[in-house]
């Protein structure tokens, strides 16, 4: 495909933003938009994407996610995740559904000012939903691209081990939660998941697909943006390397929405970002702004295994009841997820029962930055997870609950004593040597004024200092949500949308 020429809006990434832009921007019929995914377009959708049961091995065994190896401190690793396939994340993540608190919105403004409000996105929130439970209500909506469906709710049938779990909560002060995108959730909640009819929907599914036929809109699959051109405080075009050979892509505006690990990526590639890592790989600074590839953040997850009873069900499932919960009584907003996970069987021993623990503070700070010159190298991250010493108090904390509840009367049944860690001893051991993700990274591109010497795009999204070049991701995020990523990636497309369109 040809793809050289001119366009009002170049969109560099097809993930959660980047279809959102893409597709708001082309019901413009004026407008001629191009699109650019580093990944595949598969259509139709791929069982493995599409079948919810086949959740693990998207991310396992499928070509659609990109691996980013770190290290924690004792030198062990494990995997960052994001996708690489039309929809990014939204068509390889679990689906789940879930709003930012109104602390978020509240940090957020203290960045970007008053339109990053609660009061002020509601409306945008409510027009991303179609929410069949509670679309009658003021805070939510129907009809909006973005189906929410609960397949399971608090007065469903469950098996024993999820009834317990209620239960054993409601004796600790958790309450139901039928509806956790209020602003302030808490307590035993069921999720809501972007499915319809038993599939996922991505947002190339809810976005996209409406606007495919659009013949102002340009989809370009499997083509990686190499630079961007810059000359008088401007962006000229998009370099790129497609299937079919080099191109460039003149551009009247370009977004970036190749997310946390790539938009920053991309910005330093063309000279756009600190000195320091870029002067480092051979390239030269053309727009110094320092906080490029700055204030990385993830939450933390750690896993810990009880033993189970033997009169365990090996069949007994209780993922869908999410604990949205409390590490100290005094905080006034829940700062964990807690999941109570399938049991495991090894031949030998009693079944194993682990219980994973979210933490959705974020106290510390990582960063990214080029480990060279070639845009097909992948950037390095240290992401700094549970480095401040007030997260790791909370996610032992945190242990210390789940231990309490999984031993109460209700629960005793099926949960017995905690295995691994197996001493109080070597809690902290354990939380700092076997932490992993919740991949939810965002920050690396963070909005704030002017005057802050780490912003790097406005609270309208644009650049500081390039007036026709814009970020839409969750690389804009100053601080991480109290919540999965996905709806929050969304919300910032429609922003970005929403400005560009006004600009």
């Amino acid at each position: 495909m040809n793809v050289s020429g001119r366009y009002d809006l170049v969109v560099i990434g097809g993930g959660s933003a980047g279809c959102v832009v893409a597709a708001r921007a082309s019901e413009d019929p004026a407008k001629r938009v191009l699109l650019v995914e580093a990944g595949p377009d598969p259509r139709p959708t791929p069982d493995v994407i599409a079948d919810p049961k086949r959740q693990g091995e998207v991310i396992l065994q499928s070509p659609f996610v990109r691996l980013y190896e770190v290290e924690r401190p004792d030198g062990s690793t494990f995997p960052l995740i994001s996708g690489r396939v039309m929809g990014g994340g939204s068509s390889v993540n679990n689906m789940s559904v879930i709003r930012p608190i109104r602390r978020d919105f509240d940090a957020w403004s203290r960045f970007g000012g008053p339109a990053w409000s609660y009061d002020a996105l509601l409306p945008l929130m409510r027009a991303i939903e179609d929410d069949p439970d509670f679309g009658d209500q003021p805070l939510h909506g129907r009809g909006g691209p973005l189906r929410l469906h609960r397949s399971w709710k608090l007065d469903d049938p469950a098996d024993p081990p999820a009834r317990a779990l209620i239960a054993a909560a409601a004796d600790f002060g958790l309450p139901r939660c039928d509806d956790l995108n209020v602003p302030e959730p808490f307590g035993v909640c069921a999720s809501p998941y972007s499915q319809v009819d038993g599939r996922r929907q991505s947002v190339a599914d809810a976005y996209l697909e409406i606007a495919r036929n659009r013949p102002n809109l340009t989809i370009l699959s499997d083509a990686t943006a190499t630079r961007l051109d810059i000359a008088g405080g401007r962006v000229r075009g998009v370099e790129l390397a497609t299937p079919d050979g080099p191109s460039t892509a003149g551009a009247d505006q370009v977004v970036v929405a190749a997310g946390t690990y790539h938009s920053p990526q991309l910005l330093m590639l063309s000279g756009i970002g600190p000195a320091g890592p870029i002067e480092a790989v051979g390239l030269r600074v053309a727009h110094q702004l320092d906080g490029v590839g700055e204030n990385f953040q993830d939450h933390a997850v750690v896993y810990i295994t009880f033993q189970g009873t033997t009169e365990l069900r090996e069949d007994y499932l209780i993922p869908k009841v999410r604990l949205i919960a409390k590490s100290r009584p005094d905080l006034e907003y829940g700062d964990l997820h807690v999941f109570m996970r399938p049991s495991i069987r090894v031949a030998g021993i009693p079944p194993l029962l682990p219980v994973s623990i979210h933490l959705l503070d974020v106290r510390s700070r990582g960063r990214l930055w080029l480990t060279s010159a070639d845009p097909f190298d992948l950037p390095a991250v240290d992401p700094a997870i549970l480095r401040h010493p007030d997260d790791v108090r909370a996610m032992l904390d945190a242990m210390d609950f789940v231990t309490r509840l999984t031993a109460h009367p209700k629960l005793a049944e099926f949960y017995g004593p905690l295995i691994s860690p197996e001493s109080p001893d070597g809690w902290e051991e354990h939380v700092t040597s076997s932490y992993i993700t919740y991949n939810h990274a965002v920050g690396t591109c963070r909005m704030g004024s002017a005057d802050d010497p780490l912003a790097v795009v406005d609270p309208e999204l644009r650049v500081h200092g390039l007036d026709n070049l814009w970020i839409a991701d969750a690389s804009v995020l100053p601080v991480i949500p109290h919540a999965t990523t996905n709806l929050a990636a969304i919300l910032v497309g429609e922003v970005a949308a929403r400005n560009i369109a006004r600009a």
